[in-house]
């Protein structure tokens, strides 16, 4: 349990570091985090950003994220945990959720597009003059 506690206190090092860095709050490293592993998922395992998978990794990745928060921690802060989640999902859902409004609004407009096929006449019955 010692070497999980490590872990996550280096994570938590990391993730203060990476904040001081940038200058940018918590709240805006989870967007920023969420879009990333979303669109590095589609395109290291070539899927579309209608797919499924990126999204769950990126509920998988926050969900990791927020237990070392709590390991780190010692409890669960609830508001923060709940902010962080929403922070890093919200927008890799919207993507989603676009992505696969514009696949079904494409294949709405080429299915009326898409010709008739001509009706098929049985062919009339002709008389063999062999």
């Amino acid at each position: 349990m010692q070497i999980l506690q490590q872990a996550a206190a280096d994570y938590h090092g990391l993730i203060l570091d990476i904040g001081a860095t940038t200058g940018l709050p918590d709240a805006m490293l989870h967007l920023h985090a969420g879009m990333l592993i979303f669109l590095a998922t589609a395109l290291v395992m070539r899927r579309g950003l209608d797919d499924i998978l990126p999204l769950g990794i990126v509920i998988i990745a926050a969900c990791g994220n927020e237990v070392l928060d709590r390991i780190n921690l010692g409890n669960w802060n609830w508001p923060d945990t709940r902010m962080d989640l929403f922070n890093t999902i919200v927008w890799p859902l919207a993507t989603l959720l676009v992505a696969r409004a514009v696949r079904a609004a494409r294949s709405a407009a080429a299915d009326r597009k898409a010709p008739a096929e001509p009706a098929t006449e049985p062919a009339a019955a002709s008389p063999d003059f062999t």
